[in-house]
Parts: C-alpha cells; sequence; structure tokens
C-alpha cells in the first residue's frame, strides 16, 4: 500500500499537469481554427514594424507557434504522468518523507511549468516577430521547471541506485 500523505501535493500539482494538457488537446479538436486566428492576428498586429511588412516571415513564426502549442500540450500530459510515476515510485520504496515531498513536488512543478512555458512561448512569438525571441522572454519559466523536473528525477534515481546496489550490498 501505498502512503500518499508525503506526496499528495506533488500528484495534485501533475493532474493539473495532465489536465492543462488534455484542456489543450480538447480546445485544439474543437478551436483549432480560433487559436490559429488569434496567432495571426498576433503577427498581423507587428506586420508593419517587427516584420517590416515580410508576411512570408510573419507566417513562418505563426506556424512554428502552433507548433509550440502543440508541444505545450504534449510536454505536460507526458511529464505529468512521468511525475505521477516518480512519486508513487518514490512512495512504494517508502523513502524519506523530505524525498517523497521533494521529488513529488519538485516533479509536478516541472511538468506544469515546462507546458506553460511553451504555451506562453507560443502565444507571445507571433507579436516579437522571433520563436526564438519569445523562448528567451519566457526562458525562466524552462530553466526553473526543467531543472526541477531534472532535479527530481536525478535524485530518484540516486535513492533506487542507494538501496539497490549499495544498501543492499552492505546488508
Amino acid at each position: 500500500m501505498v502512503d500518499f500523505s508525503h506526496i499528495k501535493y506533488g500528484v495534485l500539482v501533475a493532474m493539473i499537469a495532465i489536465l492543462f494538457g488534455g484542456s489543450l488537446g480538447l480546445s485544439f479538436g474543437c478551436c483549432e481554427d480560433n487559436i490559429k486566428d488569434i496567432l495571426k492576428s498576433g503577427s498581423e498586429k507587428a506586420l508593419s514594424g517587427v516584420y517590416k511588412g515580410d508576411q512570408a516571415k510573419a507566417d513562418k513564426v505563426v506556424k512554428k507557434s502552433w507548433i509550440y502549442m502543440k508541444r505545450a500540450h504534449l510536454h505536460s500530459q507526458t511529464m505529468g504522468v512521468i511525475s505521477i510515476a516518480f512519486s508513487l515510485l518514490v512512495a512504494w520504496l517508502s523513502f524519506p518523507a523530505r524525498a517523497q515531498l521533494g521529488v513529488s513536488l519538485l516533479s509536478g512543478l516541472g511538468s506544469l511549468g515546462y507546458g506553460i512555458f511553451w504555451l506562453l512561448a507560443g502565444f507571445l512569438a507571433p507579436g516579437m516577430g522571433s520563436t526564438g525571441a519569445a523562448q528567451e522572454s519566457v526562458a525562466l519559466i524552462a530553466q526553473v521547471s526543467g531543472a526541477a523536473f531534472f532535479a527530481a528525477g536525478v535524485t530518484l534515481f540516486g535513492l533506487i541506485v542507494y538501496k539497490m546496489f549499495i544498501k543492499s550490498a552492505t546488508v
């Protein structure tokens, strides 16, 4: 039996990430044209100033922005599921409470934050004239959430290696 007391907040955030990604997917199914129109509208407002009238460049940025929207959907859902797997594994193996809380919460926040990063970059890019500029403007979100998720994975890996290979060898 898994004790959820130390992983409940991380699992909650991971579920929010999964639902966030799922809601993006559902919105793509019902409202793809509307979302693409919003992206196109952002580029049209910036056409003369940012793009200097280059419609082809604006269209390229809008197209890549749509790819970023899909990345937000996929990253949120996938990382959310992985976060729940991390949380359940760290709890099931009865690691210390602080390790359970840390792995669960860091991976949950990482999964939600990374999806939000891609969504924001996608919405910002058409008005900024560049997906690179949009990424840079919200890079801190990607860096912090990616680092949190990675730290959770490395911590869990280290704990498992310790339990399986080091601690069991000394018994």
